[in-house]
């Protein structure tokens, strides 16, 4: 299986995988979806190659995702482990240690426990990292490259979500995430004749041909569906 194959529709806007080893950008506003097609990317996916990922909680904690999850018709893999670091965002003052650190070790301790089969890295999310860490805008970008570079070396597939105020529109490239990421994935709302739909839309993927038109992102008795239709 490859992971446009997870999804229903979602091989209708990629014509190619998203390669091995990139780390791609889950953008969007609340209730777009990020967390859930996340998820759903990385179960379907360990599920039916027998490899093994890590889905790393910043902003709920494990009950509470899963449940969120569930009533989404999506379900857990067994070889999708859920590293909950939520508490971390009641007790970080007390924390003296590298939140990113502590982070990056608890991936590449799953990667020699796991070895070669352990192939995919979630974080949710970037602004709840961001919240936790008391470093200078001018800074996050390095210490970011730091996070991500290792992840690459070891050929982890890693979904990080980065939830937005606005669409990014077509000045998604002034985020300086994006210049650290391989692709990005922009999930939005939009309404139109007070009807209101979810859409998809693959603003970048490296290495991997794909259309950028927005697709629309629903969630149906079976988990997400892509399709194409009628947006803006």
């Amino acid at each position: 299986m490859r992971f446009i194959d997870t999804i229903e529709g979602l091989n209708e806007i990629f014509s190619t995988d998203i390669p091995k080893g990139s780390v791609v950008l889950i953008t969007g506003a609340p209730g777009t979806l990020k967390s859930g097609i996340t998820f759903s990317i990385l179960s379907k996916y360990l599920n039916n190659v027998g490899e093994f990922g890590t889905y790393i909680t910043l902003e709920q904690s494990k009950d509470n995702h899963l449940a969120n999850m569930e009533s989404m018709g999506l379900e857990l893999s067994d070889n999708l482990s859920i590293s909950d670091f939520s508490d971390y965002r009641l007790q970080y003052d007390d924390f003296s240690g590298d939140l990113l650190n502590l982070i990056e070790t608890n991936i590449l301790q799953y990667k020699q426990k796991m070895g070669d089969k352990f192939t995919c890295v979630a974080l949710d999310s970037l602004g709840a990292l961001y919240s936790l860490l008391d470093v200078e805008p001018q800074r996050m970008r390095k210490r970011l490259y730091h996070l991500f570079e290792p992840l690459r070396r070891e050929n982890l597939t890693t979904f990080v979500i980065l939830e937005t105020t606005e669409s990014l529109g077509m000045n998604y490239a002034d985020n300086f995430e994006s210049y650290l990421a391989d692709g990005i994935i922009e999930l939005g709302i939009h309404m139109k004749d007070n009807t209101t739909k979810r859409y998809i839309q693959a603003r970048k993927m490296r290495a991997s041909a794909h259309s950028m038109d927005p697709f629309i992102l629903t969630v149906s008795d079976e988990g997400l569906k892509v399709y194409r239709g009628n947006i803006f």
